[in-house]
């Protein structure tokens, strides 16, 4: 596929770059500062790129990227969870994505396919839920797509919790790296309750800390789960949450 990457250069956003060319995509990054993407990946990687300079909340500098290089599908790994008295962009970046990507969709006459990254505090739990403070800004985000019917923007959100480099570099891959991840839709795979669940009054929120600390996931990883699915053009993902956990070696 043709891809349009938003955020290329944080952390999960460059190790999209070589998994998504590892899985044959033609890649097209839209960033705000391409001194600092050259910086990050290497000049094999720079040359095989199409860069587009822009910024991330621009709806028409994004329809722009898309119909300019042909795209087909998007991933959009743009912006961070932030403290509370800060400017929270998540969901300002999912409705310029999801505005580009309808106005695209429609001049074209074929819905593009999206990723989007979430929070795991989106997904829903085994008896609760997260606390509003732990996925209040991934919650916008979440709110904006599910404002967009599934027929103008065939869009997934992937709910992450923390993520953590394999690699200390990011280099030209030779072939996929096959991810080693379970997937589950609307509720994280594999919840388990602990001893703590019981606890009057706290339990719940107890149980909670200790599980969340199971989901912790590799970035090389998150990243060849998004390249694999647009390669394979599969619709399991379409228009769900999406959670996911590290597989046990003895899986």
């Amino acid at each position: 596929m043709r891809v349009l990457l938003l955020g290329a250069t944080g952390n999960l956003g460059s190790r999209c770059i070589p998994t998504l060319l590892a899985h044959n995509h033609n890649l097209t990054v839209y960033v705000r500062n391409p001194a600092k993407l050259h910086a990050l990946i290497s000049p094999l990687l720079i040359s095989r790129l199409t860069i587009v300079v822009g910024d991330a909340t621009d709806a028409t500098g994004i329809k722009s990227a898309i119909l300019d290089n042909d795209c087909d599908a998007l991933v959009d790994t743009a912006g961070n969870q932030v403290l509370p008295w800060k400017e929270n962009l998540l969901a300002k970046i999912a409705r310029a994505v999801s505005d580009a990507a309808t106005e695209a969709g429609k001049e074209r006459g074929m819905a593009m396919r999206v990723w989007l990254i979430g929070g795991l505090g989106v997904l829903e739990y085994p008896g609760t839920g997260l606390p509003a403070i732990a996925s209040a800004q991934h919650q916008g985000t979440l709110s904006v797509l599910e404002s967009v019917p599934l027929s103008a923007v065939r869009w997934s959100l992937l709910c992450v919790a923390v993520m953590k480099p394999a690699l200390a570099t990011i280099e030209a891959l030779d072939a996929p790296r096959d991810h080693q991840l379970v997937i589950k839709a609307g509720s994280p795979p594999e919840w388990e309750d602990h001893w703590v669940r019981n606890l009057p009054l706290v339990g719940m929120f107890l149980n909670l800390v200790v599980e969340v600390a199971a989901y912790t996931t590799q970035l090389e990883d998150v990243a060849d789960l998004m390249a694999e699915d647009l390669k394979s053009g599969s619709e399991e993902w379409v228009g769900k949450k999406v959670g996911m956990k590290q597989r046990r070696k003895a899986d």
